[in-house]
Order: C-alpha cells, then sequence, then structure tokens
C-alpha cells in the first residue's frame, strides 16, 4: 500500500465522531506513519473526513 491507492475497509462497522464508518467501504491512503494509515473516508453526502486506521484494517481492491 502506498499513498494515493484505494484501499477497502475490513475493520467492523464503527461509530467515529458520530458518523458510522462501514466496513467494505472504500477509502483513499493520505499518509502512511509506521503501522498506521491515514485515510480519506467520505460520508454518504460526500463530506470528507479523515481517519487513522491499522494498516492490518485496511485491504487492496
Amino acid at each position: 500500500m502506498k499513498v494515493g491507492d484505494k484501499v477497502k475497509l475490513t475493520k467492523r462497522t464503527f461509530l467515529h465522531k458520530g458518523i458510522f464508518i462501514f466496513t467494505g467501504s472504500v477509502v483513499e491512503i493520505k499518509e502512511i506513519v509506521g503501522d498506521k494509515a491515514i485515510v480519506l473516508y467520505n460520508d454518504k453526502e460526500g463530506y470528507p473526513h479523515d481517519l487513522e486506521m491499522d494498516q492490518s484494517d485496511l485491504s487492496s481492491l
């Protein structure tokens, strides 16, 4: 995985700041820091959210 890649979330659905983040959502990697990745998630209204995820919670498309 590298910056700019589109990947799928494998982590179970969870709540983040009042927004449900769904398993299987496609996100874009913005930054990789060690074993963590900052990803860009667009909610159903199209608003972007930055999430910090473990790389183990992401899989390639």
